[in-house]
C-alpha cells in the first residue's frame, strides 16, 4: 500500500469517527436531550441543570417566542410525567414554569397548590402562584379559587415565620387573581375583603381591594364591600393603606359604582352608616361630614360628570354669602330657636367645601363654575380658597377665568390664618390658574388684572413666576406643535410646560398619542406641575383606555421608587388613580391564555 494510500485511508478513517462521535454528543440546545435525560432517574439531575442553562438562554434570546412554545409542546408534558416521582426536584420545576411564564403550566401549578402547614407546601404554592400570575393563567383559576376559600376559612395555614410574612399566601393568590382579569373571582375577593382585621392582615385587604379593581367586577355588593372595607379594617396612614387602594379599585370599576357613592355621600348607605354610628360611639369621632368626604374625594378621583349634580348639592355655599345683621331674637317659650353655626362646625364645612370643590375641579364640569366663584373670595380660609381657585383654573373657560380675574386683585387669606407675607398669596395663585384656564381671548384680560395686583411688590414679585407661561400662551395661540415643543423640552420652564399641557389637552382631546405626550412629561420636577401631568391623560381620554399613557406615568413611579420626596405625594396619589382609568383590561390577552 502506498503512502498516498495509506494517508488517505488514515484521514477518512479519522474524519468517520469524528463524525460518529459528533453524531453520538446530545446537542445542549435540543430540549429533546434534556427531556431524555429528565426522564431517567439516574440522569435526571444533570438533564435538570441542562434544562435550566437552556431556558436562561431561550428567554433572552431574539427567537424567545418560537422557542418557549417549542418549550410547551416538548418539555411540560415531560416535567407533568416526572412530577410524582421527582418531589426533589419540584422546586427546580416551578422556578422553570415561573420563569417561562407560559399558561400552559396550569396543570403542575394546580398540582403545586395547596397548604399542609409544612414549609415545603408554602414554597411550593409560593412559587406556583407566582408562575401564575407572571403567565395569567386562568387555566388555573379554579385551583387558585378553591385554595383561597380554604385559606379564608381556615388561615392558620397561612402564618408565617414573621408578622410581616403573616397572609403572604393570601397575598400572592389575589394579585394571580387579579393578574388573570376573570370576573369570576370576585366572589372570593370579596369574601376575603369582608373579612373581620383579626381573622386577615390589612396586607391581605390591600392587595384584595387592588385585585377587585383589576378585574372590573362593578355589582353593588363588590362596591360595596370596597366602600366600607376602609371604616371595617383599621391600617396605617400611609398611601397605599387600605382606604387608598379601596378608591383606586372604585376609580378602574367607574361609573357603575357611582350610584352607590352617591348614596354614601347624601348618608343613605346603611351598612356605612352602621359602622359611623359604631365608631362614634367609640369616641372615633366619624361622622357624616367624614363619609361624605370620603365620597366626594372618590367621586372626584374618578372624574365623571355623572356625579357633578350630586356634589353640587352637598357643596356648602349658605356661608359664601354674607347674610344681613338681624337684632337677636329671644328663643319663645316651648320652642326652639336658631342657633348659631359653632366654630368647630363651621371649620367641617370648609373642609368639606374644600374636597368637593377638588373633586368639581378635577372631573372639569362647566356646571360647577357658578357655585364655585361664589364661594372663591368669602372663605379667607387657605384650606378651601385655594382648593376653590385651583378647581375654577381645572374646569377652565371664560367664565371660570373671569372670576380668577377678581381674586387676582382682590382675594386674600385672613390675616389670622397665615404669615403677613402670605396674606396675598391667593392672588399669584389666582394668576397662576387664570393662565392655565385661559383660552387666546382671555389673556390681555388676565394681563390687565395682573398689572393692577403688581402695585403691591411682593405680589408683583411673586406673579413675575408665570411669565414663561404666559408669554408662551400669547406665542403659540392655538399651535399644537408649538405648544408641544415645549412640552417634551425637559429643560423648559416647569410652568410653561404645564402651561403647554392645558392647551395639548384642550386641542387634541381624546387623542392617545398626545395623552401619552403629557404622561411622559410627568418627570417635570415640580411638584404642582407634576399634579397636572398625572391628571391630564385620563381627563382628556375621557376615562377611555390609554395603555401607553398608563405605562407613561407607572415607569416613573417605577423609578423613583422609595426616592420621592414627600412634596410629590399628592402627585403621586393621583398619578396611581390615572393608571387605574388609563389601564387596559386586556381582554384579548386574557382570551389567548384561556385557548392555550
Amino acid at each position: 500500500m502506498t503512502s498516498l494510500v495509506r494517508t488517505f485511508l488514515t484521514s477518512s478513517l479519522l474524519a468517520l469517527a469524528l463524525s460518529t462521535s459528533a453524531c453520538k454528543d446530545p446537542d445542549p440546545n435540543a430540549f429533546e436531550t434534556h427531556v431524555t435525560n429528565i426522564k431517567d432517574p439516574a440522569k435526571r439531575a444533570s438533564g435538570f441543570t441542562g434544562l435550566e442553562a437552556l431556558v436562561k438562554t431561550v428567554v433572552s434570546s431574539e427567537n424567545k417566542q418560537a422557542r418557549l412554545d417549542e418549550f410547551c409542546e416538548k418539555v411540560i408534558p415531560a416535567l407533568e410525567e416526572v412530577w410524582p416521582d421527582a418531589p426533589e426536584q419540584h422546586e427546580k420545576i416551578l422556578l422553570l414554569l415561573r420563569d417561562v411564564a407560559r399558561p400552559e403550566a396550569s396543570g403542575i401549578w394546580n398540582k403545586a397548590l395547596g397548604l399542609d402547614g409544612s414549609a415545603d407546601a408554602r414554597k411550593r404554592s409560593m412559587l406556583a402562584l407566582e408562575g401564575i400570575r407572571k403567565a395569567r393563567a386562568v387555566g388555573s383559576f379554579e385551583a387558585v379559587e378553591a385554595e383561597f376559600k380554604k385559606l379564608i376559612q381556615n388561615p392558620k395555614n397561612d402564618e408565617g415565620s414573621s408578622e410581616e410574612e403573616n397572609g403572604r399566601v393570601r397575598i400572592m393568590m389575589a394579585e394571580a387573581l387579579g393578574a388573570m382579569r376573570d370576573k369570576r373571582a370576585a366572589e372570593v375577593l370579596v369574601l376575603s375583603l369582608t373579612q373581620p382585621r383579626e381573622k386577615q392582615p390589612a396586607a391581605v385587604h390591600r392587595i384584595v381591594a387592588t385585585a377587585l379593581g383589576q378585574i372590573g367586577a362593578s355589582d353593588d355588593k363588590t362596591v360595596d364591600a370596597l366602600l366600607t372595607v376602609t371604616f371595617r379594617v383599621p391600617d396605617f396612614a400611609t398611601s397605599k393603606n387600605v382606604g387608598v387602594r379601596a378608591k383606586q379599585a372604585l376609580v378602574a370599576i367607574g361609573d357603575p359604582a357611582i350610584p352607590r357613592i352617591i348614596d354614601m355621600l347624601n348618608g343613605k348607605h346603611e351598612e356605612v352608616q352602621k359602622l359611623a354610628a359604631k365608631a362614634s360611639a367609640e369616641e372615633a369621632g366619624l361622622d357624616q361630614l367624614n363619609i361624605a368626604q370620603t365620597a366626594a374625594s372618590i367621586l372626584g378621583a374618578m372624574g365623571s360628570p355623572t356625579a357633578v349634580d350630586a356634589l353640587l348639592a352637598i357643596y356648602p355655599q349658605k356661608d359664601c354669602v354674607a347674610a344681613p345683621v338681624e337684632p337677636k331674637k329671644e328663643k319663645p317659650d316651648g320652642e326652639d330657636a336658631a342657633e348659631e353655626t359653632p366654630a368647630d362646625e363651621a371649620i367641617a364645612f370648609a373642609q368639606l367645601r374644600a374636597v368637593v370643590a377638588n373633586a368639581l375641579g378635577l372631573i372639569g364640569d362647566p356646571k360647577a363654575v357658578d357655585a364655585l366663584c361664589l364661594c372663591s373670595l368669602t372663605s379667607k380660609n387657605p384650606g378651601d380658597m385655594f382648593e376653590i381657585l385651583g378647581a375654577l383654573g381645572r374646569v377652565g373657560g371664560s367664565k371660570a377665568v373671569d372670576c380668577l380675574n377678581v381674586a387676582i386683585t382682590t382675594a386674600q387669606y385672613s390675616d389670622d390664618a397665615v404669615e403677613k407675607d402670605f396674606i396675598f398669596e391667593p392672588r399669584w395663585n389666582s394668576a397662576r390658574f387664570a393662565i392655565l384656564a385661559a383660552g387666546p381671548e382671555d389673556l390681555s384680560k388676565i394681563e390687565a388684572a395682573m398689572a393692577t395686583a403688581s402695585s403691591n411688590p411682593k405680589v408683583k414679585k411673586e406673579l413675575e413666576t408665570w411669565t414663561a407661561g404666559l408669554e408662551l400662551a400669547k406665542k403659540c395661540k392655538t399651535d399644537k406643535e408649538c405648544f408641544l415643543g415645549t412640552l417634551r423640552d425637559s429643560n423648559a420652564d416647569w410652568f410653561a410646560r404645564e402651561k403647554a399641557a392645558y392647551e395639548i389637552a384642550k386641542l387634541a382631546d381624546s387623542d392617545p398619542k398626545m395623552a401619552t405626550e403629557i404622561a411622559k412629561a410627568y418627570k417635570v420636577r415640580n411638584p404642582d406641575a407634576r399634579v397636572t401631568m398625572a391628571w391630564l391623560p385620563a381627563k382628556m381620554m375621557h376615562n377611555k383606555p390609554c395603555v401607553e399613557c398608563a405605562a407613561a406615568l407607572q415607569a416613573v413611579l417605577e423609578a423613583e421608587k422609595l426616592t420621592t420626596d414627600k412634596m410629590y405625594q399628592a402627585a403621586v396619589l393621583l398619578a396611581r388613580d390615572s393608571i387605574a382609568k388609563l389601564e387596559h383590561d386586556d381582554a384579548t390577552a386574557t382570551a389567548t391564555a384561556t385557548k392555550k
